[in-house]
């Protein structure tokens, strides 16, 4: 008789790789997940942008807005710009505020997507792009060259370095003789050249290819570049992903951000951009699109972010059929139910509190009792139950308030009531405040915990703060497993709610 030797497949080398050494186990599963981030950023463009640029052909001048058969926008790959989920979905700030100026224009929109803002710039200079909407920062050299928008963000340079591996830098002149890298970006080039006059011996090595958070970033959290100049909003959404990344220093103030056309010239798209941010600024339409990609980005320190991603590689494959399945019956993304879950308990099925609540979703007795859970403990029946739960708190808020508001306000009704968002609410349209916007009634619903403020609502106090925390955690922990983790599409379905709506 021939003994068979039992399948080694790679499952079974990882696991034997996480019993015996968790810690290199660990590094390697990151590095496979950022890799599975690179891919889904490199698949948003086959071609070279150069030859994207080359191609692209001239656009006639714009005389007037009906002249404009469809709106040309100049991008480049990045978080806050553009970029495709692993899902297929095309996000990002800059492609979001453009799709809606289209709307505003009445317009289809087409998007050049590139390589870098040099490219950006120079489609836009040689009529090949109607504008650029890449994060462009504005500076008086560029302002000789383009038509500016009003500002709608700031951003400042920082230098960044991986603060467990690489030394920090106390100022410009510790990074003399260092692996310095930088995307070309028109006013970070400016600011190295003049610190370069304070300082000969500083150099840097420029990435031609790609964004920040695609190159330049692994290369800092790999280790192969010690430091980058980089904008503080890609460093702060990246630090989700790359938690080791560390900000040295700032190397200057806040510079605005706007959409660039070409200069001296009778466009009118230009007044109708402006008369479009004007219009977005004043109905709030502004504020819920920024805070969309914005809004909880600091929700997660260091810790967080370390913990949450090793618990992605040793607990969540354990839940992640129980997830899916409750996906199955609400047609909520399972990684927004996996996100709650481990902000409730940090998936841990055994989890109980002082006050009671226990299990992966951290049911209390009466609200197990409501969602005929009869074992808290058992995944089966509380994962399932919850995504329930959450399913008909977010179909009692109306109809009209808009993704992602509707999810985000529901999660806070799961943290916090119905009754006590519904006050929240109120106190928002009594502070001329928008109350279908989260952004808005977020600002509402710490008041619950004061007096002056409790004793003139119909629910009266709440811990209303809690909510808050709750749901900028769980947004950041929803935004890093879409990331990383495929969407599930059981039998063509589709899950409802996030699954149709941009995430950084």
């Amino acid at each position: 008789m021939v003994t068979q030797r039992s399948p080694r497949t790679v499952g079974h080398l990882l696991l034997n790789l996480f019993l015996d050494r968790p810690e290199r186990a660990f590094v390697t599963l990151l590095a496979l997940l950022v890799a599975i981030v690179l891919w889904s950023y490199f698949r948003t463009t086959g071609r070279d942008g150069a030859i994207i640029l080359s191609d692209a052909p001239i656009l006639a001048p714009v005389t007037n807005l009906e002249s404009v058969t469809e709106l040309v926008v100049a991008t480049r790959l990045g978080p806050t710009t553009y970029l495709t989920q692993p899902d297929g979905r095309t996000v990002g700030l800059e492609h979001d505020l453009a799709l809606k100026f289209g709307e505003y224009l009445g317009k289809p929109v087409r998007f050049l997507v590139l390589d870098n803002l040099d490219q950006v710039l120079k489609a836009v200079s040689t009529q090949r792009a109607h504008l650029a909407a890449a994060a462009v920062h504005v500076s008086p050299q560029l302002s000789q060259r383009f038509e500016f928008t009003v500002p709608y963000q700031q951003s400042r340079p920082q230098i960044v370095f991986n603060a467990t591996t690489t030394p920090a830098p106390q100022n410009v002149a510790d990074l003399v003789g260092k692996r310095l890298g930088v995307v070309p970006d028109p006013v970070h080039l400016a600011i190295l050249e003049k610190l370069r006059t304070q300082y000969p011996g500083l150099t840097w090595k420029a990435f031609p290819r790609g964004d920040v958070d695609l190159d330049l970033l692994q290369q800092v959290f790999e280790g192969r570049t010690q430091y980058a100049l980089s904008d503080s909003n890609t460093v702060s959404i990246a630090q989700n992903y790359y938690p080791d990344l560390g900000v040295a220093f700032d190397v200057g103030p806040n510079e605005p951000i706007a959409w660039a056309f070409p200069k001296n010239t009778e466009d009118p798209l230009v007044q109708a951009a402006r008369n479009f941010f004007g219009t977005l600024n004043r109905s709030g339409g502004l504020a819920r699109m920024v805070e969309l990609y914005y809004g909880h980005i600091n929700a997660l320190d260091h810790e967080d972010s370390s913990a949450f991603l090793q618990k992605m590689v040793s607990r969540l494959p354990h839940f992640s059929p129980v997830f899916k399945h409750a996906q199955e019956i609400t047609s909520l993304d399972w990684r927004l139910i996996a996100a709650m879950a481990y902000q409730e308990s940090q998936w841990d099925n055994e989890a109980v509190s002082p006050t009671g609540v226990r299990g992966i979703m951290m049911l209390t007795a009466d609200t197990a009792d409501r969602l005929h859970v009869s074992n808290r403990l058992d995944p089966r029946e509380a994962i399932p139950a919850a995504a329930r739960y959450l399913q008909q708190l977010r179909e009692m808020i109306p109809v009209r308030v808009p993704e992602p508001d509707r999810t985000w306000m529901a999660l806070a009704s799961y943290n916090v009531g119905f009754a006590h968002l519904e006050d929240a609410r109120i106190l928002a349209q009594r502070n001329r405040l928008n109350p279908d916007s989260w952004s808005d009634v977020k600002r509402m619903l710490p008041l619950l915990s004061t007096p002056e403020v409790y004793n003139t609502t119909r629910s009266g106090f709440a811990r209303g703060g809690e909510p808050v925390i709750f749901v900028e955690n769980v947004r950041s922990y929803y935004d890093i497993l879409a990331r990383f983790e495929k969407p599930y599409r059981p039998l063509g379905k589709t899950a409802a709610g996030l699954a149709q709506i941009g995430s950084p």
